[in-house]
């Protein structure tokens, strides 16, 4: 027997109305957005050194177009000589905090270190002009001979589990790359 809606001549098929019902169900639940992944902890630096090794220097995140967080960014060289990114904050004490999701390990290199570059001296953001951002993220090595010279280095996003997130509040809310740079074939230390 078919439904009857509105005004006495309009009648809707059963089938018609149940799958009229599903498909406004299936758009109603898409309304609320995407969900973020969680958050990943913040633990002292002192931890990530035991895993990710001695915390080499200092950056700021890069920040394209004027929307950046001020977030930093620490560098690690752990025992195999890959090179960390991984975002660092201060707690309301002082101390030193850096993220490092568990999923960190087993992602992908985002870029290889140069085979030249044997110490790295420093880092720094690439200028990229008035009001750009601060462009990549740059590493600035030393090589045997002495030479002085940096390199723009890529970064990556985690696709699964919790990941590390721009402090807030101002702003929106911005997921923070990590950097895991791997030692050329030929780099020797």
């Amino acid at each position: 027997m078919p439904l009857r809606l509105g005004a006495p001549s309009t009648t809707v098929p059963p089938v018609l109305f149940t799958s009229g019902l599903a498909v406004l169900a299936f758009i109603t639940a898409g309304c609320g957005g995407p969900s973020s992944p969680p958050s990943a902890a913040y633990v002292p630096v002192g931890e990530l050194e035991r895993i990710y090794g001695p915390l080499i220097t200092v950056a700021n995140q890069p920040t394209p177009d004027q929307h950046g967080t001020g977030d930093r960014l620490g560098i690690f060289r752990d025992q195999s000589g890959t090179i960390w990114g991984l975002p660092l904050k201060a707690a309301s004490d002082g101390t030193v905090l850096g993220c490092a999701p568990a999923a960190l390990r087993t992602a992908p290199p985002t870029d290889t270190l140069p085979a030249s570059g044997i110490d790295i001296v420093g880092a720094t953001n690439e200028p990229t002009g008035w009001r750009n951002g601060t462009g990549k993220l740059e590493l600035v090595f030393r090589d045997k001979s002495g030479h002085v010279f940096w390199k723009p280095m890529r970064s990556g996003a985690l696709t699964a589990g919790p990941v590390c997130w721009a402090q807030e509040p101002p702003g929106p809310r911005q997921r923070l790359d990590y950097y895991r740079l791997a030692p050329a074939p030929n780099n020797s230390r």
